[in-house]
């Protein structure tokens, strides 16, 4: 999710943003979108006047996370340039606006009946930078950094990053190589790096500037937001779907290291990793009344990492029994990979969710959630 009061909403506390956006009865919806550079992602022109409207949508599953799809009555920089959407919230004494990302503009529809001429493009996350082809056999040495190496792509293709250090001292312990049969992208490449030493794949944020950082279980993430059905302060539809699915979902995680340069057998602490669910849910071993074991093998830096990958493969397995689709009021600070707290009767009571896809319209109707149950 979006900090609460970083720019551009720096001059209010995060109480102020959260009481608009949840707590204010009425609330005036207002979209916006401006061209950016693409070396620096700074505002180049205001072209909000030929908005027409759209939608601005996030899957964090997805290669590539967001999507938009606008109506713009002039022409641009097809093929080539880039936008930032934004939507402003305002209580008739407050306005804050919300960045909704960045976005390359292929070449549009239109429909010349239109007056003005209005063109219709779906517009792909900057993210796309690196989707492209390396066009040929990559390869990283052996005691490289892998932070350093990622840092080298980002670089070359020209992204605007930021990259969280800790794990700046892991060093590859043997080669990783790409075939050029395999078609690797840049971003096959990068999140190939990621992996071994336990970060999350790569993702862009509201402003555009690629993000790099470790991953943490979104069970031991705090929640950002809590949702509630309570009537003054509810921003929640009437209307959740809700879908559970046990099939083949395991219990039970086993990891090895395959690329251990020790060349002995693996062993618990030492390129073997196991976890369990014991209790925890409706899929854990107890409800169920059977283990159901996953086990897979990676290339990581070491034992640490190699913990951080079963467990986030656990993690991943756990959530995936419960989905609920469900609407709300719109909310611009719904980002990457959300962890919060919906505090619904109709749900059981108060639920822990990620939300893995989000749609938000433009022009204010209700927001369109697919949340995946901790």
């Amino acid at each position: 999710m979006q900090q609460f009061n970083a720019p551009p909403r720096d001059a209010y506390t995060a109480a102020q943003v959260r009481a608009l956006i949840i707590d204010s009865p009425t609330i005036v919806v207002g979209k916006g979108c401006e061209t950016i550079d693409p070396d620096t992602l700074l505002a180049t022109e205001d072209i909000s006047d030929d908005l027409g409207g759209g939608t601005v949508r996030r899957g964090s599953y997805d290669t590539l996370h967001g999507q938009a799809h606008l109506l713009i009555a002039r022409e641009m920089n097809w093929g080539s340039g880039i936008i930032r959407p934004y939507m402003t919230l305002s209580d008739g004494t407050t306005t804050m606006r919300f960045n909704l990302g960045a976005y390359f503009i292929p070449t549009p529809r239109r429909s010349l009946g239109q007056d003005p001429l209005t063109y219709e493009v779906d517009c792909y996350d900057i993210l796309a930078r690196l989707d492209d082809p390396v066009g040929s056999s990559y390869s990283v040495p052996a005691a490289t950094a892998y932070l350093a190496a990622v840092e080298e792509i980002l670089i070359g293709q020209n992204c605007v990053y930021t990259i969280d250090q800790t794990a700046a001292s892991s060093v590859l312990p043997s080669p990783m190589s790409w075939p050029v049969a395999d078609n690797p992208t840049w971003l096959t490449v990068v999140n190939g790096l990621l992996g071994p030493i336990g970060y999350q794949g790569i993702w862009s944020d509201w402003d555009g500037v690629m993000r790099v950082q470790p991953y943490v279980t979104p069970r031991d993430r705090a929640s950002e937001m809590t949702l509630s059905t309570n009537i003054t302060e509810s921003i929640l539809a009437q209307d959740p779907q809700v879908t559970r699915d046990f099939d083949k979902v395991p219990n039970r995680w086993i990891g090895y290291r395959q690329n251990n340069i020790d060349d002995v057998a693996p062993v618990d602490g030492a390129g073997r990793y196991e976890t369990a669910n014991d209790s925890d849910g409706d899929t854990s071993i107890d409800s169920r009344g059977r283990t159901i074991t996953r086990v897979e093998s990676f290339d990581v830096a070491d034992q640490a990492a190699l913990i951080a990958a079963v467990e986030a493969m656990a993690a991943a397995d756990m959530t995936i029994s419960t989905k609920i689709e469900h609407h709300t009021a719109p909310n611009p600070l719904h980002w990457h990979f959300d962890r919060l707290t919906v505090v619904d009767s109709r749900l059981g009571g108060a639920v822990e969710i990620l939300d893995t896809a989000w749609e938000l319209d433009l022009d204010g109707t209700d927001m369109a959630h697919e949340w995946t149950v901790l």
